[in-house]
């Protein structure tokens, strides 16, 4: 009677615990396949609105070669007017307006597709480009979750629970950036036993639009010859690293530019916050700070920096048992 009264609370305990596991890891890969889907949604759609900006592009250029006013209004009129590819088609079809074209898409691609469709047509304005400088999620939800309620109740999980808590905004003038991502946060409906302190996941996803090729791996000014997009260069890694400790990698690119960081265990690869993208200072540095797992196999891992522009960093670094740290 003695050892069950002693058994009984570690074994509901157990019962618990495991349940949490369970609901945790269906949630992430709920999550991460909404995510995903959205992430497709746009990439796959915004073809209309790359179109768009580029034709307004391509008319205001020409009306800045003027130099008049006068001039410019009337190139602005026109560029409503220009045709998206200008002339004729093959078969002897006229090409649709800038005008015309937005009227005729953009009541077929989902929200708010349509409407960073019509802002191009009508300013000139790339999607979301306020959002560029933006991490407030109440910034961030209000234009996004759009894009993700479907997805989310499909998945069978609660739109109210989840957060915007990043976007990857392409750049759609010069075609250098054209990469979409999406970071999201979902509270969980359950709670950490005793403290009642709120459970929080995170899954993101990055996808190139489909939009053809950009060029965005030719270097300004290199006539269209050019070569592969500058490689991160890595400024600081482990040395070792310690399983159950902190690690930093840092890395120099263009200021203001982004990386993804992937580090590849002997398991497959890391799943550790805050790995992933981030963003270079004013000097061009980037860094990444993370917990090594207590259970990481020690061993020389290999690291990959990579950027939106197409330069690619591969490295190896050791990670040691925690006992030896002292030795």
């Amino acid at each position: 009677m003695l050892e069950a009264a002693l058994v009984l609370p570690l074994f509901i305990l157990f019962v618990f615990f495991f349940s949490y596991m369970v609901q945790m890891t269906l949630t992430s890969t709920r999550m991460h396949t909404a995510v995903v889907n959205s992430v497709k949604q746009v990439s796959s759609s915004v073809y209309p609105v790359y179109l768009a900006v580029q034709a307004k592009q391509k008319a205001n250029g020409a009306g800045n070669e003027t130099g008049h006013t006068g001039q410019t209004d009337q190139a602005y009129q026109a560029g409503k007017t220009s045709q998206i590819g200008g002339g004729e088609t093959a078969g002897g079809l006229p090409k649709l307006s800038i005008t015309d074209f937005a009227e005729t898409f953009a009541a077929k691609l989902p929200a708010p597709l349509s409407g960073w469709l019509t802002d191009a047509v009508e300013q000139g304005k790339e999607p979301i480009e306020e959002l560029k400088t933006q991490a407030a999620e109440s910034l961030l939800d209000p234009i996004m979750k759009p894009i993700l309620k479907s997805f989310l109740e499909e998945a069978g999980l609660n739109p109210d629970r989840a957060h915007v808590s990043r976007v990857d905004v392409p750049d759609l003038r010069t075609g250098k950036t054209p990469y979409f991502g999406i970071e999201i946060s979902y509270e969980l409906p359950i709670r950490v036993p005793f403290t009642g302190k709120k459970l929080f996941l995170q899954s993101k996803a990055y996808e190139r639009l489909w939009i053809g090729d950009t060029n965005e791996l030719v270097q300004d000014g290199d006539g269209g010859q050019g070569e592969a997009a500058d490689k991160p260069v890595v400024l600081d890694k482990p040395n070792p690293a310690f399983a159950g400790s902190k690690a930093t990698i840092k890395a120099r690119i263009s200021p203001g530019g982004t990386a993804n960081l992937t580090i590849y265990y002997k398991s497959g690869k890391s799943t550790a916050k805050y790995l992933g993208t981030a963003t270079a200072d004013e000097h061009g540095i980037l860094t990444w700070t993370w917990l090594v797992g207590g259970n990481t196999t020690p061993g020389t891992w290999e690291f990959v920096i990579e950027t939106p522009e197409g330069g690619v960093s591969e490295s190896l670094f050791t990670v040691e048992s925690p006992g030896k740290r002292n030795n």
